[in-house]
């Protein structure tokens, strides 16, 4: 036996002998008693045997010791294959309008926006796509983006609804989200995303009004943020789930971030809605490298922002990666409205950066498709050196072309923090749980 490379070790809670276990590669937490910790140490130290056999079994269930011959990295390369080449899963982006409302000062797609819609011939060949590889997938995801795709309201009614005809009939399990920018959710429409099946929404504000105002203005360079709370407040009962808040923030906006949690309040939007920080990258050279936070800056401020706004970190246990999203997938694609195919989102409108084209069924830039599809973390000389490999996976496929600087996950830099809440909440939690069982049984 020997112990994983990817054990990582931190301390409980000041005045604890007690010492957390992690391990990236299979997502195992556990708790060790000083004692086992001594076991553990005087084997990896001088290869000592650990006599406690379940403490030892314990170990090795958890991936914390493996056996000899045990090539972790070839494990991580399976799996990294075995989820990016499977054919099972469809995932697909579409955006039924190339138009928005919005002018964001940091749009990635502001140099190709248009007044565009798919029309139904384009909506045909997609339909047609789907049909086509109904039969070998057991699951589609479909996300609505855009341009604004509420803009397109009718174009993603008739999509849903042959689409999960399509579902039903060939007993796929269907799920959609959409990222709105809000302006147009009023309480019928949210009444329609909840008959579209719509799961997650998500909706971007940008700090106190004034500041995102300036930031996300109509196109007509009206303000937007009092419209968008007003129509949160308007639509709560008709939403059909909890709406994410995303808050796009960079050096100008930072010290704003929590305004955001009390104006949620203030307008009685908590149980509607939650915030979370999104970090504003220079995606396509639209906006200034100057005014964006590094990875590892982000993550400190989205840990402090967590903390003094008492948001739970129990959502922020790592999470394995595999492939990491659609645009490293052989089975997740993107279409815009005119049929053109995309591997990533961030490409949307950049033609050259288009895969392929839905119409006429034709393919195109291979080496777009095999940049995102044959990059393999585990050859990668900084990667599969790195224990947080099975978290990142090489981090986001498109900064790892674009922004190499700031391309690893997030928790490279915050793991020990996250870790060490979710370790001392869990074992209060389950403490809590014990004292009331045995309250309980006094009781009885």
């Amino acid at each position: 036996m020997k112990k994983s490379f990817y054990n990582f070790e931190f301390p409980f809670q000041e005045g604890s002998s007690q010492t957390i276990f992690y391990n990236s590669r299979t997502n195992a937490l556990a708790l060790l008693e000083a004692e086992n910790y001594t076991q553990y140490k005087a084997f990896c130290e001088d290869g000592t045997a650990i006599t406690d056999e379940k403490f030892l079994k314990d170990l090795t269930y958890g991936g914390f010791l493996v056996d000899d011959e045990i090539d972790e990295l070839a494990l991580i390369r399976f799996s990294l294959l075995q989820s990016r080449f499977g054919n099972h899963h469809l995932g697909l982006t579409i955006a039924p309008t190339s138009d928005c409302n919005f002018r964001c000062i940091y749009c990635y797609e502001k140099d190709s926006l248009r007044k565009s819609t798919m029309t139904e011939e384009v909506q045909n060949s997609l339909i047609d796509y789907v049909k086509r590889v109904a039969p070998i997938i057991s699951d589609i995801s479909v996300s609505w983006y855009g341009g604004e795709p509420l803009l397109a309201l009718d174009i993603i009614e008739r999509l849903t609804g042959e689409i999960r005809a399509i579902c039903e009939e060939n007993k796929i399990e269907y799920r959609a989200s959409i990222v709105t920018n809000g302006y147009l959710l009023t309480p019928k429409v949210a009444q329609k995303l909840g008959e579209l099946h719509i799961s997650n929404i998500q909706i971007t504000l940008d700090g106190l009004p004034e500041q995102h105002d300036k930031r996300r203005p109509l196109k007509g360079g009206q303000p937007t943020f009092s419209k968008i709370i007003s129509n949160l407040k308007e639509s709560k009962d008709d939403l059909p789930c909890r709406v994410s808040i995303r808050v796009n923030v960079d050096k100008q906006n930072i010290s704003q971030v929590d305004a955001i949690i009390k104006i949620l309040e203030e307008n009685g939007l908590n149980d509607a809605a939650f915030a979370y920080l999104g970090m504003v990258e220079n995606s396509n050279g639209t906006y200034e490298d100057s005014e964006c936070f590094h990875t590892q800056e982000f993550s400190e401020y989205d840990y402090e922002f967590k903390v003094r706004n008492n948001i739970s970190r129990m959502n922020c246990y790592p999470r394995l990666v595999h492939n990491v999203c659609s645009a490293d997938s052989v089975s997740g694609i993107v279409v815009d409205s005119d049929g053109l195919i995309y591997k990533c989102w961030n490409d949307i409108g950049i033609k050259e950066r288009a895969i392929g084209d839905l119409l006429d069924g034709s393919y195109r830039n291979q080496k777009v498709s095999l940049d995102y599809l044959l990059y393999d973390p585990t050859e990668d000389e900084e990667c599969k050196m790195c224990k947080y490999l099975p978290i990142c996976m090489g981090g986001c496929p498109h900064m790892r072309q674009f922004s190499p600087e700031n391309r690893c996950n997030r928790l490279r830099y915050t793991m020990e923090k996250y870790i060490s809440d979710i370790a001392q909440q869990m074992r209060a939690t389950r403490q809590a749980e014990k004292a009331e069982l045995q309250t309980g049984q006094e009781q009885a």
